[in-house]
């Protein structure tokens, strides 16, 4: 009897960054991987947020939904689906309603990592919005319970919560932990610190084409509001610490000349994981990959601009405020001067968020094992 097939139906660009953080090479022993690629069905005018894609042969990018259906009843009985689409509009909905009516066992993820905008207000406003949102929920999940996916994947107290938000009571949780999480547990290098080195977590705001293109938000500050004063923040930090800034790039844009944004400093992509392992500071805006920083227990700082903290871009200013809240970490305008003093308490760790920010966003475990492991244990070798 052949191995079991996995397809990851994906809505997306797929790349090289994915395989690796769905743990798809450690899968691959014990399972037949397919990923189907869905972005030029659904929405190709996303794929110009992303500069690279994988071209592993595991692959195969689907131009239609009809074709795609042809293929997947093809190879999808008794198979094992990781489903990243979501029922969201009619064309979803009904990739979701084929992948449960196929009889194959699906499994759905949230496992971010990373805080979500929003608000602690407690006034009357806000309560009376979330006790709507609730009501927007309640209807939603029920009434797209046929679409929902056997199990849903999530890590963290947070995504807990918000799975039994968006996800009907059918749907089984998987405990597991967030993507940056996993990958850190199954790090077996020892990193040597490089004292005299800091990293920025690029995000490609505002440079670069984002969810934006998706969305159709509007990119409220430019490149001329943001770099070269974030610029000057870094040279600050590098006389003040005797450090020099490298700049992690954010996976979507691994292939694009970065350099000139940001002082022609070094570049990475692609090496997250690591470029934070072995620097002493931290500096981002948004970055899921703030994940790192909690993991490998490295000072924090995020920044933001008067036009973000004046409220311009409220989602993003959202976004960096709570970071910072559930982090310990302080917030640095780039468009203001700062102490050598001020950016030195900056650094301190608070060791209680620490702990919080983790329990609440990256692991659902106690147990240590990486996402792989559990899904093998729990899922893909457990009889139906």
């Amino acid at each position: 009897m052949g191995k079991k097939k996995l397809i990851v139906v994906w809505p997306y660009r797929f790349r090289d960054f994915d395989w690796q953080r769905f743990e798809l090479e450690q899968l691959s022993p014990h399972v037949e991987i397919r990923v189907h690629e869905l972005i030029d069905a659904l929405t190709p005018e996303f794929a110009a947020a992303y500069a690279n894609q994988s071209e592993h042969p595991s692959v195969r990018r689907f131009s239609s939904l009809k074709e795609w259906r042809h293929e997947f009843k093809k190879i999808s009985k008794d198979a094992i689906i990781f489903s990243h689409v979501r029922p969201i509009n009619i064309k979803s909905a009904l990739i979701c309603l084929a992948i449960r009516k196929s009889g194959a066992k699906v499994i759905g993820f949230l496992l971010g990592g990373a805080v979500v905008p929003g608000s602690n207000s407690d006034n009357y406003k806000f309560l009376l919005k979330s006790r709507l949102k609730s009501f927007y929920h309640f209807c939603r999940r029920n009434s797209l319970a046929f679409t929902m996916p056997h199990y849903v994947a999530v890590g963290g107290t947070e995504t807990e919560q918000r799975a039994q938000r968006d996800f009907s009571g059918n749907t089984k949780p998987i405990h597991l932990n967030s993507f940056d999480y996993s990958q850190f547990i199954m790090s077996n290098e020892l990193f040597e610190p490089v004292v005299n080195a800091a990293v920025y977590l690029d995000t490609g705001f505002p440079g670069f084409p984002r969810d934006e293109v998706l969305t159709g938000r509007a990119e409220l500050i430019t490149v001329n509001d943001w770099y070269p004063n974030l610029n000057k923040f870094f040279l600050f930090i590098e006389q003040t610490l005797n450090n020099r800034v490298d700049i992690a790039t954010h996976p979507k844009h691994i292939g694009r000349d970065h350099s000139p944004l940001f002082g022609n400093r070094h570049c990475f992509g692609g090496q997250t994981a690591t470029l934070v392992a072995s620097r002493n500071l931290v500096i981002a805006t948004n970055s899921t990959a703030i994940s790192y920083a909690v993991c490998f227990n490295k000072p924090l700082v995020l920044v933001w601009s008067n036009l973000i903290e004046l409220g311009v871009d409220p989602r993003k200013k959202s976004f960096i405020q709570n970071f910072s809240r559930e982090t310990g970490a302080k917030i640095f305008n780039i468009d203001r001067t700062y102490t050598e003093q001020e950016l030195r308490d900056a650094l301190v760790i608070d060791p209680a968020k620490r702990e919080s920010y983790k329990r609440k966003y990256l692991t659902s475990r106690t147990d240590g094992k990486p996402n792989y492991q559990v899904l093998l244990d729990e899922v893909i070798n457990v009889a139906d």
